[in-house]
């Protein structure tokens, strides 16, 4: 059996079981307290979250897939964990936040630590995907303004961003929610985003799966959230120290 044969078996195998894993609902309880009004507002000013799941992570430096943990902070600090299955051990870590990207490599023992910006972006995860952008699709819905974009309705019905030479057009599903978002720069692909399927939390709609695939198809994210929290207290500001045990990793473009 060859190694490519291998690889996309285990790519079907490993999406199948998250496809299988997606029909199951959320088992956080819902919280006390907050009316319709305070939760909708809660969402729109994105505040903290603690999301957990599975995840198939493809990018230009090789594969991670297991179980996830992914916390993102009003502050649009993201952090995100992968373990392997049945395990739990940790084996790779993304952090970032407005200005620094690392990545911590826990099974290779090295690191990236870098400015965040798109080009580190492109060279890293294969795409240029922002914290801005992911926290959209995560929370599956758009704030009620985005002063640095200029909006626009296509005779399509998408709702088409521009900024500068970035273009995002963003399909809604018939409850209002994101179903797809399309990036390009320059006219051309950056990277397509699927939202297939919903489910309620704090009686609202969050994203029960996201698919996010660059362009050439060869960088990935595909996830499955089975827990979201809202932390009652803020979350801390992330760790950009890198372990002394850890070498930083150079790339080859």
């Amino acid at each position: 059996m060859s190694l490519r044969f291998s690889l996309r078996l285990f790519n079907l195998v490993f999406a199948g079981i998250l496809f299988l894993t997606g029909c199951s609902s959320f088992s956080v309880p819902e919280p006390a307290g907050l009316s319709p009004t305070q939760i909708e507002t809660l969402r729109l000013s994105g505040g903290d979250y603690s999301l957990s799941g599975r995840i198939l992570f493809k990018h230009p430096e090789g594969k991670h897939s297991g179980e996830m943990q992914l916390q993102i902070s009003r502050g649009s600090e993201l952090k995100l964990s992968i373990f392997t299955p049945l395990v739990g051990s940790l084996i790779y870590e993304l952090r970032a936040s407005s200005k620094k990207f690392l990545i911590l490599n826990y099974q290779q023992k090295n690191f990236v630590l870098a400015e965040n910006k798109q080009e580190v972006r492109q060279t890293w995860l294969g795409m240029d995907l922002t914290l801005t952008e992911l926290k959209w699709l995560i929370l599956g819905k758009l704030p009620e303004t985005t002063p640095d974009w200029q909006r626009k309705i296509l005779p399509t019905r998408e709702l088409q961003l521009r900024q500068g030479v970035t273009e995002i057009r963003i399909r809604y599903n018939n409850s209002g929610q994101i179903a797809s978002m399309r990036k390009s720069l320059d006219g051309l692909l950056e990277y397509t985003a699927e939202i297939p399927l919903y489910q309620k939390h704090y009686n609202l709609p969050f994203p029960r799966k996201i698919s996010i695939e660059d362009y050439s198809g060869d960088s990935k994210w595909l996830m499955v959230f089975s827990e979201i929290q809202t932390p009652e207290k803020a979350l801390k500001p992330l760790d950009f120290n890198t372990p002394p045990e850890m070498l930083p990793l150079l790339s080859d473009q």
